[in-house]
């Protein structure tokens, strides 16, 4: 096989791995970006998306009134993140008080 060859195979192999399992997985940047849109500006201050593992979604915020208020939103916040994330897995989302670093 000569270079030529080479290089068009090499790309197509990386565009078919690259893009496997691709449709269903979350960017840190896709569920920020849906995070302040769907909880609001105020909100979005005083919690922050952690991680997302097994179609949830680890939501840390800084204080137990805040852990409180989006708590009772949890319903709305899960529908509209999942209209937001276009359908992507999410399921499930737990809030803890903890670090926003």
């Amino acid at each position: 096989m000569t270079n030529e060859m080479k290089k068009p195979l090499e790309d197509l192999v990386k565009s078919i791995i690259g893009n496997f399992g691709s449709k269903d997985k979350l960017t840190e940047e896709e569920i920020r970006s849906a995070w302040g849109l769907v909880v609001g500006e105020k909100a979005a201050k005083h919690s922050r998306p952690r991680s997302f593992k097994e179609s949830r979604l680890i939501v840390h915020v800084d204080d137990s009134s805040w852990l409180y208020e989006l708590a009772t939103r949890k319903k709305y916040i899960l529908n509209h993140l999942s209209s937001e994330l276009k359908g992507k897995r999410l399921k499930d989302i737990t809030f803890r008080i903890g670090d926003l670093r």
